[in-house]
C-alpha cells in the first residue's frame, strides 16, 4: 500500500490533500472541537498542515504527536514553526505543553484502513498504545480513497477509528455524507 501511494504524483497528493482538508474542515466534529490534534506528515502521507494553520488561526488549541521511547504524547504548537527531527524522522513538536483534553479530535494517518474503521499502521503501535489509554477523544482517519480496502487484517489491541476522511466520496455503506466521510455506528 505505500508503494502504491507513493505511486501518485505530487500535483494529485496536493489536490487530494487539500480536498481532505477541505472535508475534514466541514464536518461538524471539527467545527465543535476545541482541541485538534493533527500528524506531521511524511512522505507521500496526506497533508494536514494547511488546515493546522487554519485551525490555528481560528484560534482552536492544536497539538502534534511525539514519540517518547514507546509511548506517544500530543504536544500544543502556537505555530507551525517549532518542530524538530525526531522518532522515524518525523518532525515533532518541541514544545513542553502536554495535551490531554475531554472530546479532542485526532486526526490519524495510516497505509490502509477499511469499512469497520480498522486501520493498518507502520507497525509499530504507538497510535494503538496511545488511544488504549486516551479513549475518549474522537478518532478520525485520515487517507487518499485509494487507501479505503474491503479489509484490514486486525488483532485484539488494534484501536477502530470513529470515522475515516477521504478526497472523495465514500463508497463505503456507513458514508454519512457527500464529504468523504465514512462514520460506523458511534
Amino acid at each position: 500500500m505505500k508503494q502504491k501511494r507513493d505511486g501518485i504524483n505530487q500535483e494529485e497528493r496536493k489536490r487530494w490533500s487539500g480536498a481532505i482538508c477541505r472535508n475534514l474542515q466541514n464536518q461538524p466534529a471539527f467545527r465543535k472541537a476545541e482541541t485538534v490534534c493533527f500528524y506531521y506528515p511524511l512522505g507521500s502521507e496526506v497533508n494536514l498542515l494547511p488546515l493546522a494553520q487554519t485551525t490555528l488561526d481560528l484560534g482552536k488549541q492544536v497539538a502534534f504527536p511525539r514519540v517518547e521511547g514507546s509511548e506517544m504524547a500530543f504536544y500544543r504548537v502556537l505555530s507551525l514553526e517549532g518542530f524538530a527531527q525526531g522518532a522515524f524522522h518525523v518532525l515533532e513538536p518541541v514544545s513542553s505543553a502536554r495535551v490531554c483534553e475531554p472530546e479532542m479530535l485526532v486526526f490519524v494517518p495510516g497505509l490502509a484502513f477499511d469499512e469497520q474503521g480498522s486501520r493498518m499502521g507502520y507497525g509499530k503501535g504507538y497510535y494503538d498504545r496511545y488511544f488504549a489509554k486516551v479513549s475518549h477523544c474522537l478518532k478520525i482517519g485520515v487517507c487518499y480513497k485509494m487507501q479505503l480496502v474491503a479489509q484490514v487484517p486486525c488483532e485484539d489491541c488494534d484501536i477502530h477509528m470513529d470515522a475515516v476522511v477521504t478526497e472523495q466520496d465514500c463508497s463505503a455503506s456507513g458514508r454519512t455524507e457527500k464529504s468523504g466521510l465514512w462514520r460506523r455506528s458511534l
